[in-house]
Parts: structure tokens; C-alpha cells; sequence
């Protein structure tokens, strides 16, 4: 009497279970589906029997040989893997699998496969929503170059490599000449306009191994690794003739803005610290300042 309520038991759950389940023979032979996984990949249950493990795994995932091998020497595995309907659609599962011996000695294996391609999905989102964030986090709203904090963070990663390898650094801070007039008279508008294309302006002049920031304001800020002062007042110099020569007019009126520049060199070998290097930055630029559409470092 125990063994009909034991079977009976095992057969509505094979039949009623919301994950698919498949009695199957090692060699990929599958001798029953349950209703689940007639649903899950689109097939009947006589159409999967014919067919075999091959209908319903992707093969082409290159987990699949590493499971098999798995439950061979374990006798039961549990992975991910994907598998694919009858319309060819390949979708991620969680996948059980074990293999044992009946009361004859004849060996079988039971899968079991549960759609998480829900959990995926969402998995995914939440990623690109973290990477999202990361990215709010680390850029400048308005100008899309690194805000000061993340400037800072990756000026300080710069200037250790420096310090360790023996190179040169420098820093070249810059803001835009007469930007308070230019808001005065056109409006913010075209003052945030202005710093929007200032911004793609001087980046367009780097290398892509530069690092670009807005420091606050007006101000933006490069760090340019292994690079001596006298290169950097190269830089600057090409920087504020590119921006002197390009057009950044808004819809509120005519603007050709210029720019002044103070540089700074961390020679390769100083104990320097990132606060000294930019009070050094800051100080020519206030001299650059003096003169306005001016580059000053030294």
C-alpha cells in the first residue's frame, strides 16, 4: 500500500511541478517530459523523446561538455545553462541533474530545468542601472568630462604610477576668460552652452590617454601622464589657440571665447604631493590671468 502512495505521490509531482523534468538515459536519450517541459520548449512530449537531450540544449554552450564531465564523476551537477525551444529561441536556466540506479541496477538521470530568464533580465537591469549610476557618479552633468572628485581620483593613480616608474606628469588648469561677462550679457543658457562645447573643444586637442575634468565653474582641468613641462606648455598652447579660433556662439548671440591656461610638471623622481601640484597649477594661472588668452608655467 506504501509504494502506490509513493508513486502516486512522485507522479503528481513529476506532473505538476512548474520546472521542466526529463527522465533521461546518460547518453542524452530522454524517455519522459513532464507537462512543464513540453511548455517550456514549445514540444510535445513524444517530439522530445524522439529527439533527444541535443533538441533542447544549446550545444553550442561551451558550459555543456564541462557539466557533463561533471556529473559523470560526481553523479549530480548543478549549473547554468542555456537551453533553446523548438522555435529556436535559447534562454538561460538553473539545471539539476543526477544520475542513478534502479532497483534492477539500470542506470538512468533526471534534469531539471527552471526558466530564470526573468532573473536575467532583471539581473541585467540592475547592472546597467549600477553602471548608470557609477557613471552619474563620476561625471559632470553638464560638460560629460569627470567631475572633480573622480578628477582627483584618477590624478592621484596617475601621479603614484609616475612616482613608481620615474616619469613625468603634468597639469594643465584652465578657465574661460571673461565667463561672468559672457552670462551677464547672453544669459546662463548660453553660458552652460558655452561650457558644454568648451568642453568638447578641449578634448578634441588631447590625447586619449589624457584625463580630462571639470574642476568647478568655469575651470576645467588635464592631466597629461609622462609628459614633461615643456611638452605640456605645448599642449597648452595648442589648446588655447584652438580655443581662440573656434566659433562657440549660442542662440542668444555671437561668443568667441578665450581661455588662460597655467601649467604644472611633477618631474619624475619628486616626492610631490597632488596638492602642491595644483597650488604650483593654480598659481600660473592666476599669472596667465594678468593677461588673459594666455598660457603661464614654470
Amino acid at each position: 500500500m506504501q509504494r502506490v502512495i509513493t508513486d502516486e505521490v512522485y507522479r503528481f509531482l513529476f506532473e505538476n511541478s512548474f520546472d521542466a523534468i526529463f527522465l533521461t538515459h546518460p547518453n542524452g536519450q530522454i524517455f519522459r517530459a513532464n507537462p512543464a517541459a513540453c511548455e517550456m520548449f514549445q514540444r510535445t512530449e513524444e517530439e522530445i523523446c524522439q529527439l533527444g537531450r541535443h533538441s533542447v540544449v544549446d550545444t553550442s554552450d561551451p558550459r555543456l561538455e564541462k557539466a557533463l564531465v561533471e556529473r559523470r564523476k560526481n553523479r549530480r551537477i548543478k549549473s547554468e545553462l542555456n537551453f533553446v525551444r523548438k522555435d529556436g529561441t535559447v534562454f538561460p536556466t538553473e539545471y539539476t541533474s543526477a544520475i542513478f540506479k534502479d532497483e534492477k541496477g539500470e542506470t538512468w538521470s533526471v534534469i531539471i530545468v527552471r526558466d530564470i530568464s526573468s532573473a536575467k533580465t532583471a539581473e541585467q537591469l540592475l547592472q546597467k542601472a549600477h553602471e548608470e549610476a557609477k557613471h552619474l557618479a563620476a561625471y559632470d552633468y553638464l560638460t560629460a568630462v569627470l567631475n572633480r572628485r573622480a578628477f582627483m581620483e584618477r590624478l592621484e593613480q596617475e601621479l603614484s604610477r609616475s612616482k613608481r616608474e620615474g616619469t613625468s606628469l603634468s597639469i594643465i588648469l584652465l578657465d574661460i576668460d571673461h565667463f561672468k561677462r559672457i552670462n551677464d550679457t547672453h544669459g546662463h543658457m548660453c553660458g552652460d552652452e558655452l561650457l558644454k562645447r568648451a568642453a568638447r573643444c578641449l578634448a578634441d586637442k588631447l590625447r586619449p590617454y589624457d584625463i580630462l575634468g571639470r574642476f568647478g565653474g568655469d575651470e576645467f582641468i588635464a592631466c597629461l601622464p609622462n609628459t614633461s613641462g615643456e611638452n605640456a606648455l605645448i599642449v597648452a598652447e595648442r589648446l588655447r589657440k584652438h580655443m581662440q579660433s573656434t566659433d562657440l556662439s549660442c542662440t542668444e548671440g555671437e561668443v568667441f571665447a578665450a581661455i588662460s591656461l597655467g601649467v604644472a610638471c611633477h618631474e619624475g623622481g619628486s616626492l610631490e604631493d597632488s596638492n602642491n601640484l595644483l597650488q604650483r597649477a593654480d598659481k600660473n594661472l592666476y599669472m596667465a590671468k594678468f593677461e588673459r588668452n594666455a598660457v603661464y608655467g614654470g
